[in-house]
């Protein structure tokens, strides 16, 4: 039997990846607080180019997660109307 057949699996894991949703969105929160200090007040420059740099893959690795999740979610939503 595929886990996802199960009516109850699916619910679960949907809830499941909604929790990682909602964290993943108190996570662009935090980003954005971290942007904010990595700027400077003077010009908005960046106060440590290195730091920035890291930071910003840093933030295009959780946007990249964020797609996934919601491609993800779509995937079970679908799913949930054919059982």
């Amino acid at each position: 039997m595929n886990p996802v057949d199960d009516r109850k699996t699916l619910h679960e894991v949907m809830n499941q990846m909604k929790a990682i949703e909602a964290s993943l969105y108190e996570n662009f929160e935090h980003i954005a607080g971290i942007e904010l200090l990595l700027s400077s007040d003077n010009n908005s420059t960046v106060k440590d180019a290195k730091i920035s740099k890291n930071f910003s893959i840093l933030k295009e690795k959780l946007e990249d997660t964020t797609d996934s999740v919601k491609v993800f979610m779509s995937m079970l939503k679908e799913e949930q109307r054919h059982n």
